[in-house]
């Protein structure tokens, strides 16, 4: 668990000089959501809990967790003033995987799903995505950045499901049709001030690219 985890980090701390969380933005997800979404969101686990939106519900509480010890730790001395924790709190990830198994699973195997047409209707909301390559340099850059720690989120941009739907079909034209929403009241998709994420340095790939790089690695794989 991670309670074990820091507790031995706590027993050795010595050549430990940092964690870097996956998080998720689960954690990032206040009620109702603000017009600008950033690091300081953060979700309500009881509500998510009455929702039961576990995995939400344990992300947040995760971070938090780690959050909280690493204050406590530093402020008895248990591990060194210089410690630092970073969170990466990534959106939906995809992209090629480094199995070339038509077998997908996760988050891919979702994205292969609304491909073979297991979503049959655009729903009147948003949804964002991270492409994997960029997400774990987001991680590599929070622990090599002396100046980085805190949360991060790790997306690109947040496209309405028409949107996306009407993208997929544009990279698969056999992909089974996806019903546009037609309602007149149209959501704006969420909104998120990424400068934090973008002091990582990370340069991400586009939602265009990383789809596009999705599809075709599960066309790669013969997945479908």
């Amino acid at each position: 668990s991670t309670q074990q985890l820091l507790d031995c980090i706590g027993r050795h701390a010595n050549p430990v000089k940092c964690i870097v969380l996956t998080s998720s933005m689960s954690a990032v997800a206040p009620y109702p959501e603000p017009r600008v979404k950033d690091e300081s969101c953060w979700s309500d686990s009881e509500r998510q809990k009455s929702r039961d939106n576990w995995y939400g519900a344990t992300k947040t509480d995760q971070e938090k967790l780690v959050q909280r010890w690493t204050e406590d730790a530093k402020s008895k001395g248990a591990i060194a003033k210089d410690f630092k924790f970073a969170a990466i709190c990534p959106t939906m990830i995809i992209g090629p995987a480094l199995s070339k198994s038509s077998d997908v699973s996760g988050t891919m195997a979702t994205l292969l799903g609304w491909l073979q047409g297991k979503k049959s209707e655009a729903p009147n909301d948003s949804m964002s995505f991270v492409h994997v390559a960029d997400c774990a340099a987001m991680h590599v850059a929070a622990m090599e950045n002396p100046s980085a720690s805190g949360r991060y989120m790790s997306l690109i941009e947040s496209w309405h499901w028409n949107d996306i739907a009407t993208e997929l079909q544009k990279m698969n034209p056999s992909m089974p049709q996806m019903k546009l929403y037609d309602g007149d009241d149209i959501v704006t998709p969420t909104k998120f001030n990424l400068d934090k994420m973008n002091s990582l340095g990370t340069k991400v790939k586009s939602v265009q690219e990383t789809l596009e790089d999705s599809v075709a690695y599960l066309k790669e794989v013969g997945a479908f």
